[in-house]
């Protein structure tokens, strides 16, 4: 995922690699008030250690300088705002991460977000970036709002802040990963629309085998309201480490009429993963099948299609460069990933990662380590692809189609290589859920001859250029 230097959280995950540089998390939801209709709430998460605490009365501070517009497809700015926020005094030496939570009524149709952050207390601190939005039609519709994860310490309130709605006090949390010391998911969300009694159905799905978990379903009967504040948690204490689709489902019980939403997440669970390598017996077949050599290689080949906390353990178990340790290891994934047919999945792997060492590695990256390479074993061998190696106006391309990927169909990946001299084709742009997402695709596509857009509009350019096919090769799936 490219990295730049303002994380946008589920859009493009940033990061700052300068120490004086302030880092923080950006996320957006959508939600209705009969009032005012439509808003938006924009929440940053600013990282504690990376911005600088002063002295105050009661202790230290940290100050930041807001900047934020929004603006129309045409340019016109809807909202603009610029403040300085200071962060929960800290009585001691920790510098705990920090949220803001902004409300801006809008209404329905497209927008680009603009964020600019720094850091008052230090110079060449300061961070942007943009985020396109696309604010929906809640008015005399029977809709959820987004679903919104929060802490758990949440609790019924009366007063009103930025931090509450529907009387209840809400912290965001900025995250779709849970690892194992988190044993809850809570959530919060709105249905609007309802003209008699609903019935409330929740599901919980493993995303890759489609798996259901009926000790996590919930289904409810509620009375019909204006606005109907939901706000619930999902026991993750033996869900077991994988990606996960929660599903939430309403229906009207008098006109049948169905809405649905859903939200994708990841769990680590060590306690169900944990394996016992000091009383593990190496399997010879299995060790046979990798020469001393290329036991690094391969250990390090299981990236692309591990878990978040599985891939730190591998990286750690490089980094000691022992032999031994690192057989065990890929032993032990794949006896944890496919249990007694551990040793045919292994073999069967092992010929997927030769195959893209053949096809996509090149003078400075290994097969697996591309994004092609990373994307064919994960999710396995397209069922189509449109290679374009030369055009007049287009950096040559690849678009890889899956039709299915586990509960996800008709997904799209965009490669591209601007450099026209290695094989190293760089994930552009995909609509699967935890890829790079990219709007202005077609712009940065043809930029070889075409010059760059603006942040209010970053597809300004994205005019009809001769020989260049990639919007229709896109759209024919």
């Amino acid at each position: 995922m490219k990295k730049v230097l303002l994380i946008l959280f589920f859009v493009l995950p940033w990061c700052s690699f300068s120490q004086t540089k302030i880092k923080a998390y950006l996320d957006t939801k959508y939600f209705y008030a009969p009032q005012m209709g439509p808003y938006l709430e924009i929440y940053i998460e600013f990282v504690g250690y990376t911005t600088q605490f002063i002295s105050c009365d009661g202790g230290q501070k940290a100050t930041v300088l807001v900047d934020l517009a929004i603006v129309d497809s045409n340019s016109n700015t809807l909202f603009k705002d610029y403040y300085a926020l200071d962060s929960p005094i800290s009585t001691d030496s920790t510098q705990n991460n920090f949220i803001e939570v902004i409300r801006v009524p809008l209404p329905s149709g497209a927008y680009t977000l603009a964020v600019q952050l720094e850091d008052a207390n230090r110079e060449k601190s300061s961070i942007k970036g943009s985020l396109p939005l696309v604010v929906p039609t809640f008015k005399d519709q029977f809709a959820f709002s987004a679903i919104e994860i929060v802490d758990l310490a949440f609790f019924v309130t009366g007063e009103e802040n930025r931090f509450t709605k529907s009387n209840y006090y809400i912290i965001p949390l900025l995250k779709n990963y849970f690892s194992e010391d988190m044993t809850a998911l809570p959530y919060y969300l709105e249905l609007y629309g309802a003209k008699d009694a609903i019935l409330l159905e929740r599901k919980v799905i493993n995303s890759s085998t489609g798996q259901q978990y009926p000790a996590l379903a919930l289904k409810d009967t509620l009375e019909a309201q204006e606005v109907i504040a939901l706000l619930h948690k999902v026991d993750l204490s033996d869900l077991q480490t994988g990606t996960y689709q929660l599903q939430i489902k309403a229906t009207d019980l008098s006109s049948k009429e169905t809405c649905l939403t859903s939200f994708d997440f990841e769990r680590f669970n060590e306690s169900e993963s944990a394996f016992d390598m000091a009383s593990m017996l190496l399997d010879p077949a299995f060790q046979e099948s990798i020469s001393n050599d290329s036991v690094a290689y391969y250990l390090e080949s299981l990236i692309p299609i591990a878990q978040k906390g599985e891939i730190r353990t591998i990286i750690a178990v490089l980094k000691n460069n022992d032999i031994d340790q690192m057989r065990k290891h890929l032993q032990a994934f794949w006896y944890q990933t496919a249990g007694s047919n551990a040793y045919a999945q292994w073999i069967s792997y092992q010929q997927q990662v030769r195959s893209v060492e053949r096809y996509y590695a090149n003078n400075y990256m290994e097969g697996f380590q591309t994004d092609r390479g990373r994307v064919y074993l994960k999710y396995g061998q397209p069922n189509s692809i449109v290679v374009k190696e030369s055009s007049p106006s287009e950096y040559p391309y690849e678009i890889w189609v899956y039709d299915k990927i586990g509960i996800y169909s008709n997904k799209r990946f965009v490669f591209y290589n601007p450099d026209l001299v290695t094989n190293n084709h760089r994930l552009l742009h995909s609509d699967m859920i935890g890829e790079l997402k990219n709007p202005a695709w077609q712009q940065i596509l043809v930029r070889r001859n075409t010059v760059n857009g603006t942040v209010d509009d970053p597809t300004m350019m994205n005019v009809k250029h001769f020989g260049g096919n990639s919007s229709d090769f896109y759209r024919q799936y």
